[in-house]
């Protein structure tokens, strides 16, 4: 037993305590009582309701019948030529109104309606076993207790509903960090994957089209399909020390590397960029940043995966007339699939614009494809 009791914490502790006193107090009403009849009423009452309000979760076919006993106890009392002078049931009483809120918390609606009502005849009855205690006394403590007990369960109610807000915005959470998650890995691999895929294939289309590439051809692509799986692998790496670490992935600082680092690594058609010098130095906010990034960068996966044929491609970036950030990437290949939003790129692509406050829109243009978001030019904290 000592060893049980070093073991628990000190909240433990105390209600633990708060029993033990509890059930003692439940003992001394019992032996106020006139008769035994009515103290074994008062201790059987008393020591129910403190171990039903000890059980860990709350039953309502369990506390319905304790409300009954309840209600019979006080019944019996009414019958009794000598009943209660001095107590009603202090224990009872109080373990009985917290119940009501654990009952209001803890059960479906559907049962808190059947049970709450029960609790709450037995408790306002109460008063009314004590035979020697007349009006207006008796009509003020049902009034008390009456109206103390609907805060008690107004207070259960709004108890309740702050758990159930809680639990909502938990689950949002979780929501939006599986589809933070989901973003981040299809933008990690899907981009170096598709450019491993596009160099495997040309060199599958040139091998048995006849054309056997001589050795610094072939070692070339070759090459190109190496430095895209290590790209992939550093990009994964990168991921998972995120994820394992909670640390945030080195942030881009100016427009400029935004717009780089992915038509860098692009192993397909040959990319004209349009971006004025004095706005690729722009130091914007990492959201903003982080969409101008991933709009090139998913546009140009989409253009490996989908554009048959095409044999340019253009990112433009610059400022409008409305003091807007405009990204546009366009080609000139015919659309293999459908790519008007159903896939997941487009569709996290979309989120990420919307979260830096800006809009996408994607669709077919000049024979070709076009991707084109417009971002807010909302510059960076001072650091």
């Amino acid at each position: 037993m000592l060893v049980l009791i070093g073991r628990t914490s000190w909240a433990q502790r105390l209600l633990l305590g708060l029993g033990v006193l509890a059930a003692g107090v439940v003992g001394l009403e019992s032996l106020s009582a006139e008769t035994v009849a009515t103290g074994a009423g008062l201790l059987i009452c008393g020591l129910l309701s403190l171990v039903v309000l000890a059980m860990p979760t709350v039953r309502a076919t369990v506390v319905a019948e304790l409300a009954v006993v309840s209600l019979a106890f006080t019944a019996l009392c009414q019958v009794l030529p000598d009943g209660l002078d001095n107590t009603f049931g202090l224990v009872e009483t109080v373990a009985l109104v917290l119940l009501t809120v654990r009952s209001v918390i803890d059960l479906r609606p559907g049962r808190s309606v059947l049970v709450v009502p029960l609790l709450y005849l037995a408790i306002v009855l109460t008063p009314t076993r004590c035979y020697d205690l007349g009006r207006p006394y008796l009509e003020y403590a049902v009034l008390v207790l009456g109206f103390g007990l609907l805060l008690a369960i107004l207070l259960g109610m709004y108890l309740r509903l702050h758990d159930q807000r809680r639990i909502d915005a938990a689950e949002l959470a979780r929501q939006a960090q599986r589809l933070a998650y989901a973003r981040d890995l299809h933008d990690f691999v899907a981009h170096h994957v598709t450019a491993i895929v596009a160099q495997t294939q040309a060199v599958r289309f040139t091998s048995g089209a006849g054309q056997r590439p001589g050795p610094e051809v072939f070692d070339e692509l070759l090459a190109g399909i190496e430095r895209s799986g290590a790209q992939a692998l550093a990009s994964m790496r990168g991921m998972i020390s995120v994820l394992r670490n909670d640390e945030p992935a080195p942030a881009r600082t100016t427009l400029g590397e935004a717009v780089a680092e992915p038509v860098g690594h692009f192993a397909g058609p040959p990319v004209t960029t349009d971006l004025d010098d004095d706005l690729a130095t722009t130091r914007l906010a990492p959201p903003v940043l982080d969409a101008v990034h991933h709009v090139v960068q998913e546009s140009l996966t989409n253009v490996l995966r989908h554009a048959g044929g095409a044999t340019a491609v253009g990112v433009r970036v610059r400022t409008r007339p409305d003091a807007r950030l405009e990204v546009v990437v366009t080609d000139d290949g015919t659309s293999t699939s459908d790519t008007s939003g159903s896939g997941f790129g487009l569709i996290g692509l979309g989120e990420r614009v919307e979260v830096a406050g800006g809009t996408l829109t994607a669709g077919p243009a000049d024979g070709g494809w076009r991707v084109r978001a417009l971002l807010p030019l909302t510059p960076a904290l001072p650091s």
